[in-house]
Formats: structure tokens, sequence, C-alpha cells
């Protein structure tokens, strides 16, 4: 395999153009981020000037940031320029000179900018009372004592001036750091309440440190306190890292009413987990149960945990009735492609197998508008509306270059960011610059980075704007110069995966060693190299994205091999590594040969990474297809989820 690979080796290694114009050209802003990095401010903005006039702005921006200014270019740095990104980290760093202001201009600094800090707090609080407001004062203490974490001394601070006005409030400020798990401020707080209260929060402290004897504990917790919604949530977690799984279920399902779950996001990523893998155990009543019992209103866990439970009503329970309800739920409070497309598909299988084929079709039709996503395909296929054509990316937009935004200071900062290869900092100012840009603006700050070479930061624009519903395919799924490389998978597979893992980051690297554009980890590219007969070089997989794409396009084909060019299970296997599909198999059944729907089996996935990496990654051929003028479905898509497109010929 790796000597057929290796016969693309020589074109894919060249080096690029771009690169090396890179390597050659001075960059005095660089050089001021590193003299910043030493505290040698000075020196930064002698060289930031050297770079350009919005330079020093730029240094003075990261000066402020790190705490380092005072309170006259704080209140200045936010009067002259409240357009730029990362303002609420300013004000924060800049708290403690701020402090230092007169009266007036705290107040007008943290009405702006509200306190972040208890220290932000005092000083606002002390402007706010020499200025005769004392009910705006009093509220923002009651505010930061029953919401802030703190030091002994800042507690005693905040008792000695205000401790009548804080008393009412002492059993609320301990019962928030109890859920937050802040040890040492429970400890404090301890000595300030009732008997009861401080049997309670002892209790639940001893869960949640992993006491041997909880029935000690809970024992000595009054009778009329047993059903505190903080001492359940603690049994659960005791009982979930001690117990069994069907002691941690009966405890969650105790606290199924909203009264008793206190805070319900808390309890949310456990429930996701816990009904996933009741689901997998065939335990469908269950996992229903614990499903719906959520008490969450809106946000991403409600709509994750209202498809659940519509998915389980519907495929594993068979009642699309009840399934239907939740799926108009969770639709109701999405917005993104991914997920609107989710929620047309399933209505539309709920409405099917309930024989409602008219409005089947029209639910269909719904999540086949966004077919930039994995159900927004597969509602396609259902409705039968063919490939969008929008996936080209061919969409107009005017010339950015006449765009009333490229006069902005923040398209100078972008494009020194670029040309100095500074992309977060670059990401920071164009999403900034994108945050309330209307479509056609979106598309010509897209093809402004895309025309500077930034696929990465495209992409970063498209993700933004599908956000907010708004899908631009020539950004969202941004082309790399990879193109122009030969590699030995399928062009469409090889960006679809540095897209995932990278966002075409080249300099990225993850927190357990994956490193650059396509994530290799550092024994993988070793072997990969050495399979493939050419050096290993560290330094090259994160620095040089070209080494990098042929080094992860190469292990691509060994997984192509391994699976018969199977989206499904080489996603998986890049993602978590081949023993696990080759386990789910094992377990589950091989959708390949029917022996499970390849949409359950996908949706059984146990990881959440790995489940949401297989979709995002098959999502993204046809797109990828259609961006490189192929056509976009070479087989129907559920064709493609259990078949060979992506067989390397030997």
């Amino acid at each position: 395999m790796f000597r057929y690979i290796a016969l693309f080796v020589g074109l894919a290694l060249l080096p690029s153009a771009s690169l090396a114009d890179k390597l050659a050209a001075p960059r005095p802003l660089s050089a001021a981020f590193h003299a910043a990095a030493r505290g040698d401010w000075a020196m930064a903005d002698l060289l930031a000037s050297k770079a350009a006039p919005e330079a020093q702005v730029l240094m003075q921006w990261v000066k402020l940031r790190a705490g380092k200014g005072s309170a006259e270019e704080a209140l200045g740095f936010v009067r002259d320029y409240p357009h730029w990104p990362g303002l609420a980290r300013l004000a924060q760093m800049s708290e403690a000179a701020v402090s230092e202001a007169g009266g007036a201009e705290r107040i007008a600094f943290f009405r702006a900018f509200p306190p972040q800090s208890n220290r932000g707090v005092l000083s606002y609080v002390g402007a706010l009372m020499a200025a005769g407001e004392r009910g705006e004062a009093e509220a923002t203490l009651v505010m930061a004592w029953r919401s802030y974490d703190m030091d002994g001394a800042l507690q005693a601070e905040y008792l000695e001036n205000y401790a009548d006005l804080l008393a009412p409030h002492h059993e609320a400020r301990l019962d928030m750091a109890l859920w937050r798990g802040l040890s040492d401020d429970v400890s404090r707080m301890l000595p300030l309440v009732s008997a009861e209260q401080r049997a309670l929060a002892e209790a639940r402290q001893g869960l949640r440190a992993g006491a041997s004897d909880p029935a000690a504990l809970i024992e000595a917790v009054p009778a009329a306190l047993l059903g505190h919604p903080g001492l359940g949530y603690e049994e659960f977690l005791w009982t979930y890292h001690r117990g069994t799984k069907d002691e941690a279920v009966a405890k969650m399902m105790a606290s199924s009413a909203a009264e008793n779950l206190g805070e319900p996001l808390r309890w949310s990523g456990w429930r996701r987990s816990l009904v996933r893998q009741l689901m997998r155990e065939g335990d469908a009543q269950v996992a229903y149960q614990l499903a719906v019992n959520h008490g969450l209103h809106d946000g991403s866990a409600y709509a994750d945990l209202e498809w659940l439970a519509g998915y389980i009503a519907l495929r594993k329970l068979g009642n699309a009735a009840q399934a239907l309800v939740h799926f108009e739920r969770m639709k109701e409070t999405v917005e993104s492609p991914i997920s609107l497309g989710r929620a047309g598909f399933w209505k539309g299988e709920a409405l099917q197998q309930m024989g409602r084929t008219d409005e089947a079709l029209i639910a269909y039709r719904a999540g086949a508008e966004h077919q930039t996503s994995f159900y927004g395909l597969l509602a396609a296929e259902r409705a039968k509306t063919g490939s969008d054509i929008a996936l080209k990316g061919a969409e107009y937009f005017p010339a950015w270059q006449d765009a009333e935004f490229y006069k902005s200071d923040l398209a100078r900062i972008v494009e020194l960011a670029i040309k100095n290869d500074m992309l977060s900092l670059a990401e920071q100012f164009i999403l900034a610059m994108a945050a309330e840009a209307d479509r056609s603006t979106l598309g010509q700050l897209g093809n402004f980075v895309t025309d500077l070479g930034a696929p990465h930061l495209a992409v970063m624009l498209g993700k933004d704007a599908a956000g907010r519903g708004i899908v631009l395919p020539a950004h969202y799924y941004a082309l790399h110069p990879m193109t122009e490389m030969r590699l030995p998978v399928p062009m469409e597979m090889a960006l679809a995966i540095a897209r995932r893992e990278s966002e075409f980051d080249p300099s990225v690297a993850s927190g357990v060693g994956a490193l650059g554009l396509m994530q290799v980890m550092p024994a993988t590219a070793k072997e990969v190299a050495e399979g493939l007969g050419i050096d290993y070089a560290r330094d090259s997989v994160l620095n040089d994205w070209s080494y990098n794409a042929t080094l992860g396009a190469a292990y691509l084909a060994t997984l192509s091999e391994r699976y018969d060019g199977n989206v499904v299970m080489m996603s998986a296997a890049y993602n978590a590594g081949p023993s696990r599909p080759d386990r789910w198999v094992s377990e589950q059944g091989d959708p390949r040969k029917g022996e499970m729907d390849v949409i359950d089996w996908i949706e059984a996935i146990p990881f959440n990474e790995t489940r949401n990496y297989v979709m995002r990654v098959a999502e993204s051929l046809p797109v990828y297809r259609a961006r490189l003028g192929k056509a976009a479905h070479p087989v129907p898509f559920t064709e493609e989820l259990i078949g060979t497109t992506l067989r390397v010929s030997n």
C-alpha cells in the first residue's frame, strides 16, 4: 500500500511559493508580539510602529488585555475603539487600573462593562455610593455576593462593610458555592448559616468529595431539607461514580420533577450520556423517561434531549405521534443548518410512519433546504429534490475592495495578522467585522480572507454565519491549496478531514498531541513517513502543511484499504482509532452488510465527538465534490454511507 502511495510523494512535497515568500518576509509585528511576551512594552510599541499605524493601536489593545495599562489608557481605548473585539477581556484586565479613576469615570466604565471581579465590584459600588446611587450599589453587591467566588480577605471586606445587606443572602451564596464545587468558599460560609443549612451543606460537600459513608452524612440532614435539589444532585454524582448504572438511573429518576433538579443544565450532560447508554443497551422505555424529564426550556441541551426523546419514541418504541411532538419542540429552538436539517428529516420520518405522506414531504423539503448538513442531505434524498446548486459556491458578491468594511482599521489588522501568520488574532477581528453583517457583506468578507490566502478564516467566518442561519458554501466549505497536490485519496475526503480536524489552521496542536492541518499524531506520522520512505521531521508535521497533508492522506489511504473506501468507518477510525469502529461493528452489527441501519449505527456511536465527527465528514463529501466541479452524489447519500465511494485503486 505504501509503495503505491509513495508515487504521489514527490509532487506532494514540493514547497509552495507562498511558504517561501513568508519565510523570507520581515515580520515586525511578530517581533512586536515577542517583545510583548517578554514584558518589554516599549520595544513592542517601537516594533509595531514599523509595521503599520494600526499596529500601534493593536499593541495598546494587547497591553491593556494583559492588564498593563493605566486607567486613562483603558478609558480612552474603550471610548475611541468601541468596535474592536475582545473589549470584555480588556475591561476585566483593566478593572484594577480603572479603580484609580474618578467616580464619574468609574461609573461610566462599569455601566458599559459590568464588573467581572470582586475588586471591580467594590470600586463600582464605592463610586455609586459616593454619587448617592445607593439602590444600584446595593443590587450590585448582592449580585456579586450570590454569584462570585472570592478569597478570605475579600469575603471579610464584604462582610465588614455590608454585613446587614448581605446577611439575607448567605444561604444563596453557600448554595452557589456548593453547586460550583468551590470548597474554600463553602468552608468560609458554613459559620454564617443555620445549623440545619450547615448539615445540608456538609452532606453535599462530603458526597462531592467521595465520602465512604454517605448514609451517615444524609442522616444528619434535617428531614425538611432531604428533598433539596443540590443534595439529590450530589447523591446522583456519588452513585454514578461509585455505584452501579441502575442505581445512578434510579437517583436521576427520583429527581425527575423540574423543582427537584435545581439547576437542570448541570444534570443535562449526565442525562444525555445515560440516555444514550440505555438506548444502546436496549432499555428504551427508561431511556425515554430520562430524556423527557430534563426540566429545561431552551438551549442546545434542551434541543438535544427533545431530539433524543423523539428518536427513541420513533425508532425504539414505535410511537410516531409522540416522537413528532418532540421533533417539533426541537425545531422551534434551533437555527443552524445542522439542527434544522436534523429537525426536518426526523419530523418527516415521524409523519411518514403515521401515514401523513403529504405532510412528511413538506417536512423533508424543509430539511432539504439545508444540504450542507448530514440530515439535510438525507431529507433531500427522501424528498427527491436533487442536489442544491448553491453547494458549488458560485454565488456572486460585489468586490470586497469596494465594501465599506475595507476602509476600517479592523480590515488593516486582519491583513497584518494574516501577513504575519497570526491566524488566531485575525480570527478575532474578522468575526468582529462579521458580527452584524448581512449576507452580502458576509460574502464579501469571505472573499476578502480567501483572496488573502486564509482558508481557515473563511471556514470560521462560514461557521459563524451558519450559526445565524446564513449559509455561504464557498466559505463554510472553503477550498485549501492542498487541492493542488496529488494525494492518494479522493480530494473531497482529504478536504473534509482537514476541515474537520483543524479548520485549515496549519499550526494547531491538540491537547492530546495531534499536529497540524490534518491533526496527525506524531507516532502515526513517523510510521507513515517510514512506510513512504521519506524523512520524518516532527517540526514539519506542525509547520509545513503540505508535509502534513502528505502524511495525513497516506494514513487515510490505509484506512480506505482497511474499510474498502467507506466514509463512515474511515472517519470513525481517523477520529477514534481503527480498533473502535471494529469493536462497534462486532457489538452492534455491520451497517455495510445490512446488519443494522446505518443511521442508527451512527447514532449508537458511544463517543459524542466521534458520532459528530462521522456526520460532519460525511456531509462534507457532496459539498466538496460540488465545490471541486464534480457531481455531488455519485450514488445516493444513503448508499454512500454504506458504500465504497472512497475506495483507493492499487
